[in-house]
Order: C-alpha cells, then sequence, then structure tokens
C-alpha cells in the first residue's frame, strides 16, 4: 500500500449507521461519524440505499468493502444493504459489545467503546487485504 496514499481513497471502506430512534441506534451513528472523521473509512447514507438513490446506489457498488453498523439485534443496516443487493458486508453489532438498546444513552466512554470496536474491525479488513497476493 502506498504509505502517501489517502487511506480513503485507497481502501474504499463506506460505513453505514442504522441511525434508528434508539440510544443504540444513536450510538451506532455517533460511532460510524467518529471512525468517519477518524479516516478508517467514508459514512454515507443508510436512507439513501434504502431509498435506491442512484447516485448513493453507485458510491457503495464501487466501494471495496462496506461496514455496517447496528444498534441492536434486529439488525436494520445490515437488511437494507443485504435487500440493496449487497452481500458482502462487515457488521459491527453494538449489543454484542454490551451496549443494549434501552441502557446505553451515547456516553463518551461508550462511543469510546464502540468505536475501538469499529477501528479493529476496519484493521482486520485492511490486514485481510494486504495478506492477499
Amino acid at each position: 500500500m502506498n504509505e502517501t496514499a489517502d487511506p480513503i481513497e485507497t481502501k474504499r471502506i463506506i460505513i453505514y449507521a442504522c441511525s434508528g430512534c434508539s440510544d443504540a441506534g444513536e450510538l451506532a451513528d455517533r460511532t460510524a461519524r467518529t471512525l468517519s472523521q477518524k479516516k478508517r473509512g467514508e459514512m454515507s447514507c443508510l436512507a439513501g440505499i434504502g431509498g435506491r438513490v442512484k447516485s448513493l446506489m453507485v458510491k457503495a457498488e464501487k466501494a471495496d468493502h462496506i461496514v455496517a453498523i447496528d444498534g441492536c439485534p434486529l439488525n436494520c443496516a445490515r437488511h437494507t444493504l443485504e435487500q440493496a443487493g449487497f452481500q458482502i458486508v462487515h457488521h459491527l453489532e453494538l449489543h454484542k459489545l454490551g451496549l443494549r438498546k434501552g441502557s446505553c444513552p451515547p456516553t463518551g466512554e461508550r462511543l469510546a467503546i464502540a468505536a475501538q470496536a469499529g477501528a479493529e474491525l476496519i484493521q482486520a479488513i485492511e490486514n485481510a487485504n494486504e495478506a492477499k497476493p
């Protein structure tokens, strides 16, 4: 990998969050925003995927990797992406980190836990890419 290249351009990792109305959805949204701000990938609009907005669909189609962040076990982000035809989706489920819907207000501590898990998932994706011949 070119060390001087922009990491988003070389990896093309697109991040989608459920962004639902619960505390878990807000935490998923803030996690995606944090990862995007730290240039671990680029956050994009899940509602646009659900609405089949052409420019947003094209962006997802051009992604090398798609990361879905779901706040609760309903997995709305992953399901939305799959229903739009994106079958290979890396998935971060916040409830599996002990961040349960209805009892996880998005505090700095919880955001740090979720963002760390997201960064580790993305690092694993990058490591797998580097291992490919």
